[in-house]
């Protein structure tokens, strides 16, 4: 097929590479200009495992190419897919504006009858919007709901093994074409969900917004086991060996963030409130992620007796591992709250240092070797579960950091409770987890296994 892929972000690069790869004949469109300059000189934007391997091959073997105009030979394309950003707008709502435009791109350069296939997350009803706004066309375009589920970091993965493939269609034609798409992803096993594209609409927003209650409650107990004395890890282990609970997304940690979860459960809650129907379990769950990160503010504050004119090290940047992603990061709402409160900020990560180097300008430093960054400071914060950071040498950690004035040896403050406590105390360290009480917690493996 001959398909155009409006975005070139994470679901549309991603995707306009991963449909290439399956032989079909892609334009990636982009209006930014420099981003599609450097696609075209092989330099991906972002980073994604694999990703960069991937358009390079299909590149050479001119199955994508990209552009910041819709050349003559895609205006007879099969398809069209709309992959760009619905950011929330001021009251939590998706802004379609993006949307929209591509829309009408699509309606005045598209010469044949094709399908118009909605990657990005929208709000019910939206496809029927951009049918209606496609009805004027010279040509017959027919709307297809196709939600994207792919994590960053495993983008590359998701995309070629799916869990499922939502499909929201009207007519047989449509279906039809998109099982022919998405047959290579079928062989082992049928993963389409044929649905109508209002139910598909919101199962993509069901379905974050899900995950992110899960992560939201996790985090209400482990603030619980603070106030009580109670270990968050005995209360995963127990909850989630419950076959109908299941052990994924229990851990506890500093909030969920990145572009999907915090807009996805507004946009959520907003649309159940123009609908009239108030989605309180989604308007909590932001509020306790929201908490959550003030509470991570609280903790490094109360374990160093105050942050006014120390230094901190923050390892983790990213919102997760294998990302440069610092979109709603936890690192990006502590830093903000401890600048606020006097400190100083050093950091380290293993892909997303520029950006966040890019962020908040000379207010922090940023180095490009993880232990460089302990030199001085009072306290080591793990924020994202980066590899390279699971095993650390505690010895050259606390050879690096500084002991408090009066004498208390220097904190590890452990976001992801992926370290072992009684490894950080024999280095001479102090430790605090999440939801984890000193005098009751084992000496435990990491806590980084099924981690989803």
């Amino acid at each position: 097929m001959r398909l155009v892929v409006f975005g070139a972000g994470y679901v549309g690069l991603v995707t306009g590479t991963g449909l290439s790869d399956l032989g079909h004949e892609v334009l990636v469109f982009d209006i930014d200009p420099h981003r599609i300059s450097k696609l075209k000189e092989g330099h991906v934007p972002i980073y994604e495992p694999g990703l960069a391997d991937l358009v390079h091959r299909n590149q050479r073997g001119g199955r994508l190419a990209f552009a910041s105009e819709i050349p003559a030979s895609f205006a007879n394309a099969d398809a069209y897919f709309i992959a760009v950003g619905t950011p929330p707008g001021p009251n939590g709502a998706a802004d379609l504006s993006a949307v929209m435009n591509v829309a009408d791109v699509i309606a005045k350069v598209a010469t044949r009858r094709a399908f118009v296939i909605v990657k990005s997350t929208v709000p019910v009803g939206t496809c029927d919007a951009v049918q209606a706004r496609l009805d004027a066309a010279k040509v017959s375009l027919e709307v297809v709901s196709n939600p994207e589920f792919l994590k960053e970091g495993d983008a590359v993965s998701d995309f070629f093994k799916p869990d499922r493939v939502i499909v929201g269609a009207r007519s047989e034609d449509a279906r039809q074409m998109l099982r022919e798409l998405y047959a290579p992803l079928q062989l082992s096993g049928e993963r389409l969900v044929m649905t109508d594209p209002r139910s598909s609409e919101l199962i993509k927003y069901a379905s974050n917004t899900m995950l992110a209650i899960r992560i939201s409650f996790m985090n209400e107990l482990a603030r619980l086991c603070h106030a009580t004395g109670a270990d968050i890890h005995a209360v995963r282990l127990g909850v989630g060996t419950d076959s109908r609970i299941g052990k994924k997304f229990l851990y506890a940690g500093p909030g969920y963030g990145g572009s999907c979860f915090p807009k996805d459960v507004q946009a959520l809650a907003a649309l159940g409130r123009e609908s009239g129907v108030q989605l309180r379990v989604a308007e909590a769950a932001h509020s306790a992620n929201e908490e959550q990160a003030s509470f991570l503010a609280h903790l490094v504050d109360s374990a160093l007796g105050g942050v006014r004119g120390k230094q901190i090290t923050l390892w983790g940047l990213a919102f997760k591992p294998e990302t440069d992603d610092i979109r709603e990061s936890p690192a990006v709402r502590l830093a903000s709250a401890l600048l606020e409160r006097g400190a100083s900020i050093v950091c380290h990560d293993p892909e997303a240092g520029p950006n966040f180097a890019k962020l908040f300008g000379r207010k922090v430093t940023v180095k490009e070797r993880d232990y460089d960054a302990l030199d001085g400071s009072h306290a080591l914060v793990l924020l994202t579960e980066w590899r390279s950071y699971r095993a650390p040498n505690f010895a050259e950690i606390k050879r690096r950091l500084k002991s408090a004035t009066d004498g208390m040896p220097p904190v590890l403050i452990d976001a992801r409770n992926i370290w072992r406590p009684g490894d950080v105390m024999r280095a001479g360290l102090r430790y605090q987890g999440i939801g984890v009480s000193l005098h009751r917690t084992p000496d435990r493996p990491s806590q980084i296994l099924d981690r989803s």
